[in-house]
């Protein structure tokens, strides 16, 4: 048997149409991408970092006077009301200081009362009975002091006209010695002795007279001295009466305020005073604690320069929660309420955002859409402090414009290079 053959040849040519469809096919996929990427839309957004914050700020208590911390009633974290106590004052201290103060203050007063009759300023019948006593008794002193010196004064005057009789006579006996020896009657030894007891009594005359004078201008300098002094006394008791009157002003308002309370719903919160501890009035630098309203909360993010331009008021955000995670709850609808007008100092950025956050960044608000997070038919309320995260749309490009972005940053980074 003869093998099997072809009895004429056959010539196979190759088809051109798989290529061509294949060549169209990708021409088609370019183009749609190109058109594609010309026209499609590409979100642009920003993520930012914030925390929960209550409308009003935290209130800071500080104390209203000057005390020891008797008894703490309220926790940290604890939810308080208007009028709540929050602690007690030790009022035993108070207490002692106001009744020695104004035993104190009774004493200084009668004496400064007392001191203006004396210089002439007061009214001697204003005076109590005990205010009598005390004015006689220093009167009477003041009195043995201005006659003792008042005697003094006056044997001196006693001592000068004995004087003056003393040297009227000795001239007399001198003119008459001087008579006698004119007659030859008398020596001019008795002569001299008459004339040098008349110097004599005139030397002790003006020596005398000196001393007078010495002894009434002390007078008259302890008179207007004892007046200075009480003067002085009188200011010296008027300054310490006003020490007085405030110590027991505060020792009375420590009394009436021996409780501080509240003065808004909150949480207590940065409690810093325990029983024993000393506080100062009014020390807002270090604050008894404070109190964070439960007031409807909202959101302060902080925007980076790069997206400050196109974040406008009103504008939305959804927030996620750092307590609650995204993949297991729902965001939180937001919008954008008020933007700050300047950017955060050096020193706030570190302390809002911490050492990594690099550029300039702008503190702004956000008003939330519900103060409880929704997870399905539950209602878990929100904290103040919470921190969170939200994400800003700032702006729809192109999706070419992305790309051509990336090769304009190369360009100019070469640029740069050169």
């Amino acid at each position: 048997m003869e093998p099997w053959s072809f009895n004429q040849p056959v010539l196979l040519n190759k088809t051109r149409h798989a290529s061509s469809v294949l060549v169209w096919t990708l021409v088609g996929a370019t183009g749609l991408t190109t058109l594609w990427a010309f026209w499609a839309p590409l979100p642009e957004t920003v993520i930012v970092q914030g925390k929960l914050q209550p409308l009003r700020p935290a209130q800071a208590v500080t104390a209203p006077v000057a005390g020891v911390v008797d008894q703490v009633t309220v926790k940290e974290g604890q939810q308080v009301q208007a009028g709540t106590v929050l602690l007690h004052f030790d009022t035993q201290k108070a207490t002692a200081q106001r009744d020695a103060g104004r035993i104190s203050l009774a004493s200084l007063e009668r004496q400064f009362k007392v001191n203006q009759v004396l210089l002439g300023e007061g009214i001697q019948n204003a005076l109590t009975p005990e205010e009598r006593e005390l004015y006689r008794n220093q009167e009477q002193e003041q009195r043995g002091r201005q006659s003792s010196e008042a005697a003094s004064l006056a044997r001196s005057q006693v001592r000068i006209q004995g004087l003056e009789r003393s040297i009227a006579t000795a001239e007399t006996v001198a003119e008459r010695y001087q008579q006698l020896l004119q007659a030859g009657a008398s020596s001019e030894l008795q002569v001299l002795s008459a004339r040098e007891r008349l110097a004599q009594l005139q030397s002790d005359l003006e020596a005398e007279r000196r001393e007078e004078q010495r002894l009434s201008a002390n007078q008259a300098a302890g008179i207007a001295s004892r007046n200075v002094s009480l003067r002085k006394e009188n200011e010296r008791l008027r300054q310490q009466m006003q020490v007085l009157r405030r110590q027991i002003s505060e020792a009375e308002l420590l009394l009436e305020s021996s409780s501080l309370t509240a003065s808004t719903d909150g949480v207590v919160f940065d409690l810093q005073v325990r029983p024993g501890s000393v506080v100062q009035r009014g020390d807002s630098n270090r604050p008894l604690l404070r109190i964070v309203p439960t007031d409807a909360l909202q959101a302060k993010v902080y925007l980076p320069n790069s997206a400050i331009g196109f974040v406008q008021t009103g504008q939305r955000a959804d927030i996620s929660l750092i307590a609650f995670p995204a993949g297991d709850f729902s965001d939180l609808p937001a919008t954008v309420q008020r933007i700050g007008s300047d950017a955060l100092t050096p020193e706030q950025q570190r302390r809002e955002l911490g050492l990594d956050a690099q550029g300039l960044h702008f503190p702004a608000i956000l008003k939330l859409s519900s103060q409880t997070l929704q997870v399905g038919r539950r209602s878990l309320p929100l904290q103040a402090g919470m921190s969170l995260t939200a994400s800003l749309h700032l702006r729809d490009r192109r999706f070419i414009s992305a790309i051509t972005g990336l090769f304009d940053d190369k360009r100019r980074s070469l640029e740069r290079l050169r």
